[in-house]
């Protein structure tokens, strides 16, 4: 196992929404379209042409300690300054394209963060995660996307390995977000951060909820967090001390995001844990098809008097397969909630147990079909 794995960004997971990778058994393809148009259209980075970001490249595979199975290009684009991580489905290689605003741009040590960022997209497999625009509803969506921001933080980790400098790797990420190069930056990253302090206080941007990659200022905090990690300067052996553990980190990052995105996601979790948190209570206690007069005590304690008086009405005027169809509806909108949710909702449900008076075996059976359901 190489140490990226033991650095991935822990939010980082298909696990968190509950899906996996489409294996795919025959990993060459020999009529890749991607690198047919890159090599008619860009010119392929080699030693004779480009001996300097070759030599960044190489310096990368080297502090990543991985083998250097890809393509590097670089393309006319003196307006954007990007790279991309070109990809076929579970291939071995991949083609990474740079362009030529981001080469004049960068010095040889901050394209080397870069660099490592685009070759770990290809290490974690990113690209076999769903898109955003697959997702079947707004929960859906909003946790796609959620992933998607989780992505680039692992991402931004190995940027930052294989350049083997945190302030090389800030001054990239300053460098792309601002444009200007070293004639018109001072880098001062206290500074960075009192915008980012600015943007918090005026409660965020909301519009970032809808992006795929987390504010320029969200990310480079994330990195400095991370190089403050007891982890990194263990495994690295760095004389130094960590100031925080790795998870600690990782759940400070979630939060800073939050901080910038807004609560909505926050927000629309809430309810449909909520609303699966008393469907899943209901199932629990209708295992034997009883309501009994305890458990609608318990069931009013915890889900309120209206509730309560509103499920004894419709249990009176349904028939118990509509009751188990929107059970299930319930359930199966809260499969698409993030691992961590899912988890804590099955939890509050499993106490339920105790206090439920129907027969052992249908109480077990019921929350056998719950944990189903939501995948935990």
């Amino acid at each position: 196992m190489n140490f990226l794995d033991r650095f991935r960004y822990s939010y980082d997971s298909l696990k968190e929404l509950n899906l996996s990778k489409v294996e795919n058994t025959n990993k060459t393809n020999f009529n890749n379209p991607i690198l047919k148009s890159l090599l008619s259209t860009s010119v392929k980075v080699t030693p004779e042409i480009f001996p300097k970001i070759d030599r960044s490249i190489k310096n990368v595979f080297s502090k990543l300690e991985l083998d250097n199975n890809f393509n590097f290009f670089i393309t006319a684009n003196h307006t954007q300054s990007q790279a991309s991580c070109a990809m076929m489905p579970e291939s071995n290689s991949a083609e990474i394209i740079i362009t030529s605003k981001l080469i004049e741009l960068l010095s040889g040590e901050e394209l080397q963060y870069v660099i490592g960022h685009e070759v770990s997209h290809h290490y974690y497999q990113h690209n076999l995660y769903p898109t955003p625009n697959q997702a079947k509803g707004k929960t859906e969506l909003l946790n796609l996307l959620h992933l998607s921001r989780a992505s680039e933080i692992s991402a931004d980790r190995a940027g930052f390995l294989g350049s083997g400098n945190i302030e090389n790797s800030l001054k990239a990420m300053l460098k792309i977000a601002s444009g200007l190069g070293d004639e018109h930056l001072t880098f001062n990253f206290s500074s960075t951060l009192d915008q980012l302090r600015e943007l918090k206080e005026i409660k965020g941007d909301q519009n970032q909820l809808y992006s795929t990659h987390p504010s320029f200022l969200n990310r480079m905090q994330a990195l400095v967090w991370f190089s403050m990690s007891n982890e990194y300067h263990e495994y690295f052996e760095t004389n130094k001390k960590g100031i925080y553990d790795l998870k600690t980190i990782d759940q400070k990052i979630n939060d800073s995001i939050k901080k910038v995105i807004g609560e909505e996601l926050d927000i629309s979790t809430k309810e449909i844990f909520s609303s699966a948190l008393m469907w899943g209570a209901l199932k629990i206690f209708i295992a034997d098809r009883k309501f009994t007069k305890k458990e609608q005590g318990l069931f009013e304690k915890n889900f309120g008097e209206k509730s309560t008086i509103s499920m004894l009405s419709l249990l009176k005027i349904s028939n118990p397969q509509s009751i188990e169809g929107r059970i299930k509806s319930v359930l199966d909108e809260a499969s698409n909630l993030l691992l961590q949710d899912r988890e804590r909702l099955f939890k509050e449900i499993e106490k339920l147990i105790s206090v439920a008076e129907g027969s052992e075996d249908q109480i077990k059976n019921s929350l056998k079909v719950i944990k189903e359901t939501l995948k935990v």
